[in-house]
């Protein structure tokens, strides 16, 4: 092994590296993609860089950037897959975005841009670390509700009411009261701009609500 191999060694440690760093804040963070999912994306970017550049020395004619090309296309596929709705709100943007970001600082080590790489790895850091400042609007409180309504009531008003205050429901309990309505029990994400006072008054207006209370 030469002192080049030894460079392809520590371009892959450098990855590794801010790819832990990364990780390791969306993990904490509680996120789809953590500390293993980076690193993988940033250790398999750096590999292919790497075999893109070096591999097909034995090869007269070789373009280098067709597997540089193939890998933004399959980091794309990966990031997709992190993007999900729930009850009208999107997740998971920033996580598949930093895991796109990930792959994009492999990738730089691996083609042996060592400044760039460390520049973008703590630019992409300090952005996912400050991201609770930029998501001011945050959901962050759980409110457990007991929702009556009468037999005219739809879920669906209650579902149209939460959207329009941004904000949503995890599970959804519906049992009957033993006459012609029913209620519906449920834990509600809000925003810190709502206290569960409003969120009650708003819930009373939909049509069909009989009385909402907190559990």
């Amino acid at each position: 092994m030469n002192s080049f191999h030894y460079e392809w060694l520590l371009r892959i440690i450098c990855s590794i590296l801010f790819a832990t760093l990364i990780g390791y804040e969306r993990h904490r963070s509680f996120k789809e993609a953590g500390v293993r999912t980076h690193v993988l994306v940033a250790l398999s970017t750096c590999l292919l860089m790497i075999v893109s550049k070096y591999g097909f020395a034995d090869v007269e004619k070789v373009d280098a950037s067709r597997i540089a090309a193939g890998v933004v296309s399959g980091i794309s596929f990966l990031g997709a897959g992190i993007i999900f709705e729930r009850r009208g709100k999107i997740e998971g943007l920033t996580t598949a975005a930093g895991v796109f970001a990930t792959g994009a600082i492999g990738m730089c080590f691996g083609a042996g841009l060592y400044l760039l790489g460390v520049f973008s790895g703590f630019l992409t850091l300090l952005i996912v670390l400050l991201s609770p400042v930029f998501n001011y609007n945050r959901p962050s409180n759980i409110v457990k509700i007991s929702v009556h309504m009468d037999a005219d009531g739809l879920p669906e008003n209650i579902d149209k009411c939460l959207l329009r205050l941004q904000c949503y429901h995890t599970e959804n309990h519906i049992r009957s009261d033993e006459g012609n309505g029913w209620y519906l029990e449920t834990e509600i994400v809000t925003h810190d701009n709502i206290v569960p006072k409003d969120l009650i008054a708003e819930l009373e207006k939909v049509n069909s609500v009989l009385d909402v209370k907190i559990k």
